[in-house]
């Protein structure tokens, strides 16, 4: 066996896109080479803006030969009677290219059939790649893609040269006019000429391209920017902001970064530092430097791509100071309007295709905050502190800050409501509405933003998914999946006791006419499935175990309900008792698919057994309801445990399935009731015990 290394070189890829491809060209490749059964030991992948390169490490030098079993003619006809091979047989045989003594007989069904064991031999592994690698590289994933020239081949960006070695030998092919080799480019500020890869060895490639000024392990980039930019925040005197997006960007930006100590104008800072760091980090690249207590300094650190020329620095400062200088004027000019004379225009802005505009958003989610917070106990002042924040809460959608920058919505949205004269709570408010705003972003801290948090994500659900705009596969442009796991983190951390159906259905009714006719019953049923498709992976990440899960969701009406009983069973699980609860649950559930009613007879009870069971699950629902009530589900399933040995004396005296259809039908309603007693609880069925 031997190493394979490939080399794609092209022009710049845009450096979004180039983690994808990476991850791309490793699974492509694996999956090819597996099907051209051609077994490996590893895929390594490395890249540039200029280069995507791959190494498959233990490559075997040959396929794996292919035995097939092909069935041929009925044994009758291929064989006479005395067991001679007829023309039937022999033909086949030929067929095949196997000996005639070599076939067998199988029966298949009723009758026998003649099979020849067909055995394809492997080819070289250099051989196959000649064709599976241009068919691994067209395969690519291709956010966008171009041809040039006259060709009618297509790629991210137009290729320059193609690199592919199987131990020392160059695997030839030709893809988009451009043939194979073993030569390659180095940077383009201190290589001009190609050189060559002499093996497919990745160490040594590695070490040839750094000669040539490339880093070619994206890993070594980003450690080595890191590095660099910590070198330079020291120098400053300095703590740098090293945001994993940006640097990650950084890292597919170069080949070899090199970073430099900047500076802009002090002046600047007089603008909120959330405008800066987002000007710097979204039009600049920068990483920006900040002294004591977090404040933002006058630095930033600037990666390059190998430039060794230090005036670098000072263009880099000056299209930073018009930049800011933009930002200023953007600010200057949104602070002359107070924030609430920004409401009007809200009505210009469409909100959701169906669904009306902002102002009407903002309206709603007013009078939702408002209905949200009666229902969690906030007092008048804080109810009011919600209107208000929700009434505000877009406005800054329209300033020329926020236009420029739609990054800071509700960040600029609190400078300007405190500018205005407004409520420190609306203020800060206006900006933790937004939040979360990512899977690891802060969640509000003041009931008032968290309460009109839940208002603004309920009023996009709702309307999104009764417009039908429900999300497929993995395309969700409306973000509603990260607006219900906002949802869930803001009730869960609130401990907001919130239910869900009666909140849903006020949610819809502030739509008014906008949905009229729809079957309000199903669209519930669709939020609260998608809502509970959110909620399941989050109880696992929290270290609920699968089944717990799912027995915790069987009667999900509370987000808060669910994890605090999901930890109670999760914490049941070693008690000795909880297999007779289990057991129990799952006996009803089967038998009680045939009950055709709830209500039992208490004259057409017969036997000792089931007036006894019958009088201690009305005893046990008293008991049960009282606990479910306080959400006290330790003791409720343990109260349930004293129904086992009384359900099982009952299903062995009793017979359920009476030929008498009255009996019958009332004992199966006496099942039903004891089966929805424990389904109030949770799903024990779900639950699974060694």
């Amino acid at each position: 066996m031997s190493n394979l290394l490939v080399e794609i070189g092209c022009e710049e890829i845009p450096a979004r896109f180039m983690p994808g491809l990476l991850a791309d060209l490793k699974k492509k490749t694996e999956d090819r080479l597996a099907g051209a059964r051609l077994s490996f030991e590893a895929v390594t992948t490395l890249g540039t803006p200029r280069r995507l390169a791959l190494q498959v490490s233990g490559l075997i030098d040959k396929q794996a030969d292919l035995v097939n079993e092909v069935k041929g003619p009925p044994a009758e006809i291929a064989f006479a009677a005395d067991g001679q091979p007829t023309p039937a047989a022999l033909g086949f045989a030929k067929t095949q290219n196997v000996p005639v003594n070599k076939l067998s007989l199988r029966l298949v069904g009723q009758r026998k059939y003649v099979f020849a064991q067909v055995t394809k031999k492997g080819l070289a592994t250099k051989q196959v790649l000649q064709s599976l690698l241009p068919e691994i590289i067209n395969s690519l994933y291709q956010p966008v893609s171009m041809r040039w020239g006259n060709l009618e081949d297509k790629f991210i960006r137009p290729l320059h040269s193609l690199v592919a070695i199987y131990g020392t030998k160059i695997v030839p092919f030709t893809l988009a006019g451009i043939k194979s080799s073993n030569k390659t480019f180095g940077h383009r500020y201190s290589s001009y000429q190609k050189f060559k890869v002499l093996s497919s060895d990745l160490n040594n490639y590695k070490k040839i391209l750094k000669k040539n000024g490339v880093i070619v392990d994206p890993e070594e980039r980003k450690a080595s920017i890191r590095r660099q930019v910590m070198l330079a925040a020291r120098q400053a005197k300095a703590q740098p902001l090293i945001p994993d997006d940006l640097l990650a960007e950084v890292t597919f930006l170069t080949e070899n970064p090199l970073v430099y100590l900047g500076s802009f104008n002090p002046e600047f800072l007089a603008i909120p530092q959330e405008v800066l760091i987002t000007s710097m980090k979204k039009n600049q690249k920068y990483f920006p430097l900040t002294g004591q207590h977090g404040l933002l300094l006058p630095k930033f650190a600037v990666v390059t791509d190998n430039c060794k020329n230090r005036q670098v620095v000072a263009g880099n400062e000056k299209v930073l100071s018009a930049r800011l200088a933009d930002a200023r004027f953007f600010f200057e000019e949104d602070k002359k309007v107070p924030l609430r004379d920004h409401l009007g225009e809200l009505a210009n802005v469409a909100f959701f295709e169906k669904l009306g505009n902002l102002q009407q958003k903002s309206e709603r989610t007013a009078k939702l905050a408002e209905w949200l917070g009666k229902r969690l106990g906030l007092k008048d002042d804080s109810l009011k502190i919600c209107r208000r924040i929700a009434e505000l809460s877009k406005a800054d959608l329209v300033t020329k800050m926020v236009f420029e920058f739609p990054e800071l919505q509700g960040t600029m949205g609190k400078y300007y409501a405190a500018l205005s004269g407004e409520d420190k709570k609306v203020a800060q408010g206006i900006y933790e509405h937004y939040l979360p705003r990512f899977a690891d972003d802060e969640l509000p801290a003041s009931p008032e933003g968290a309460v009109v948090a839940l208002a603004d994500r309920l009023d996009l659900v709702v309307g999104a998914l009764a417009a039908g705009a429900t999300p497929t596969g993995s395309e969700d442009p409306y973000g509603l999946r990260r607006a219900v796991q906002g949802l869930i983190k803001i009730i869960f951390a609130k401990k907001f006791d919130l239910l869900l159906d009666e909140t849903l259905e006020y949610t819809y009714k502030l739509y008014g006419q906008v949905f009229a006719g729809q079957n309000f019953p199903k669209l519930k049923k669709e939020i609260l499935d998608f809502i509970l498709g959110r909620l399941r992976p989050q109880l696992l990440e929290s270290g609920i175990r699968y089944d717990v899960a799912d027995a915790a969701l069987g009667s999900f009406n509370d987000v808060l309900d669910v994890f605090e009983k999901a930890a109670a069973l999760n914490s049941l699980l070693q008690q000795p008792w909880l297999a007779g609860v289990v057991a129990s649950a799952d006996r009803l559930g089967r038998i009680t698919i045939h009950a055709t009613r709830e209500q039992v007879l208490e004259h057409d009870l017969v036997e000792p057994q089931e007036k006894e069971l019958y009088a201690l699950g009305l005893k046990t629902t008293v008991e049960v309801s009282e606990l479910v009530n306080k959400e006290n589900w330790v003791d409720a399933a343990h109260t349930l445990a004293r129904l086992t040995d009384p359900i099982e004396l009952f299903f062995d005296k009793i017979l359920v399935m009476h030929q008498d259809e009255r009996i019958k039908a009332n004992r199966l309603a006496l099942l039903k009731t004891l089966e929805k007693l424990y389904l109030s609880v949770a799903d024990f069925r779900k639950i699974v015990l060694s």
